[in-house]
């Protein structure tokens, strides 16, 4: 290849690059992170955008299958299902329920790191979801059955993402294999 060509694809990489990030940058500068860290340790970091009337709360225990360890690896995953079935406040389903008739909706994942809760819904039901999410971060409910189903739940998500996934045994295996000294050794979904 000749230098010229070669002058204009790296000029032009370089400018793709800095285009990409000069919104990001933008938007950071137009949309401030507040922080604050509560008197029980937990952060908060708000970024406030009024130009729409909906809310983002994604909550994030510095928990994932890293902390495991033989014979209890898939913990936080299986935590993570049990987060949904069910707290003092708000039984079991009542958190899809009520977030749903409040025009939110909510998922979750968990991974090697970390687990997190997501929750998207209007700016008027905040009071409202963070209500729910302390009552099941506080008081969560560990019920035999619920924790019957839920194991059931999570072997059977292991069985399609994992047993009976080609890519899934070769990603377990290459983690397994590639890192054998340290925690990411174990598997996410247990």
């Amino acid at each position: 290849m000749n230098r010229a060509k070669l002058r204009i694809m790296i000029l032009g990489g370089l400018g793709l690059f800095v285009w990409s990030a000069w919104p990001a940058a933008a938007q950071q500068a137009q949309f401030p992170v507040a922080t604050r860290t509560l008197k029980n340790g937990m952060k908060v970091l708000v970024q406030t955008d009024h130009s729409i009337p909906n809310v983002g709360l994604y909550i994030f225990y510095r928990i994932g299958s890293r902390n495991e360890g033989p014979g209890t690896t898939g913990i936080s995953h299986f935590f993570e299902h049990m987060m949904f079935n069910g707290a003092k406040k708000y039984g079991p389903g009542e958190l899809d329920k009520v977030m749903e008739a409040n025009g939110g909706s909510n998922n979750s994942y968990t991974t090697r790191d970390v687990t997190v809760y997501q929750d998207w819904f209007p700016r008027s039901a905040l009071p409202l979801i963070y209500d729910i999410e302390a009552d099941r971060i506080r008081d969560l409910s560990f019920d035999p059955e619920k924790i019957k189903s839920e194991r059931e739940v999570v072997a059977s998500e292991r069985r399609l993402s994992v047993d009976n996934e080609n890519s899934g045994v070769l990603d377990e295996q290459l983690w397994a294999a590639a890192i054998v000294a340290h925690p990411y050794h174990w598997p996410v979904v247990g």
